[in-house]
């Protein structure tokens, strides 16, 4: 399996990041939904904060919450009553982020969270309530570094069970109210400062399992036959078998029409109708002298392409 170039980058820029969501004692509620978006923003080498978000955020499926919520959080339901909805508070971390040049440019930032479940799950399940396709946010909300992993390779033999045992291992204290998003998101900035300081490097380890985007539509082309389809999940095995099945033969790479084979990564970019170029086995050759005349045409072409 390839590398993925995005995998590859070291961050000094980290925006930390943990949710508080609505729950029960026992099943969470369904859907569950965010009541605190916060962020700390951090610089290495060093760890310095240059900027802190938070907001709470009212839920609308269920706005009373638990007792157990409550006591677990410390956020009580007046809190999040006058809130943003969440639609609302994540426009607004986006303008933050916008605002400290995190997203594009020529040094984004990456968020940092405690295991994998706020950005895998929690936000994808949230903008799917909320009516928001995961498929539309930046993509630093769906490549992101999980700081249990970087702790796992950094200090080899201790078991990050969370962010508590991290910061015991670390000789570091607890610092505020854990399971209160901005304490936490604090917490994490120093766990991920001292793992800095012990040789660690930060890179993506996580991105949204393709299972998450929704479906879309695509328009598959072989030669002259075009198909319109629905590819049900971003993978490239789905997507190939899709293929398959259309032009009734072995499918075993797709372009874009400019030439770009097509992966699981740029699978997460695709805007519905995009064009794709089905290549069957005995075809592969022909099929890459044409992708490599394309890209040496753009370059000569600049304004043209």
């Amino acid at each position: 399996m390839r590398a993925k170039s995005h995998t590859k980058k070291v961050y000094e820029r980290l925006v930390i990041l943990d949710f508080e969501a609505t729950c029960n004692q026992g099943k969470a509620p369904d859907p569950q939904e965010i009541i605190e978006f916060p962020s700390v923003l951090i610089e290495l080498p060093g760890g310095h904060v240059v900027d802190e978000f938070s907001t709470f955020v009212r839920p609308v499926h269920h706005p009373q919450l638990t007792e157990f919520c409550t006591e677990l959080t410390s956020i009580r339901s007046e809190d999040v009553a006058d809130a943003p909805t969440f639609t609302d508070a994540l426009d607004a971390h986006v303008a933050w982020l916008e605002g400290h040049r995190l997203i594009g440019g020529d040094d984004p930032g990456v968020i940092v969270t405690c295991g994998d479940w706020d950005l895998a799950v929690m936000l994808p399940a949230q903008c799917q309530t909320a009516g928001r396709s995961v498929a539309d946010l930046p993509v630093i909300y769906r490549r992101w570094i999980n700081v249990k992993k970087i702790f796992g390779k950094y200090r080899r033999g201790a078991k990050a069970f969370g962010m508590k045992s991290m910061l015991r291992n670390l000789g570091l204290k607890l610092e505020g109210r854990h399971h209160r998003g901005i304490d936490d998101c604090r917490n994490i900035a120093r766990i991920a400062a001292a793992l800095h300081a012990l040789g660690a490097e930060y890179r993506i380890t996580s991105e949204v399992p393709p299972s998450r985007y929704p479906e879309i539509e695509v328009v598959l082309r072989r030669g002259d036959v075009r198909h319109t389809a629905v590819l049900k999940k971003r993978a490239t095995g789905t997507l190939l078998g899709l293929a398959c099945g259309l032009f009734r033969t072995q499918i075993v790479e797709v372009y874009t029409v400019d030439g770009q084979v097509v992966g699981d990564a740029e699978l997460t970019e695709l805007r519905p109708g995009t064009e794709l170029v089905a290549v069957a086995r005995g075809e592969r050759r022909n099929a890459r002298e044409q992708a490599r005349r394309s890209r040496a045409g753009e370059a000569e072409n600049p304004e043209e392409s």
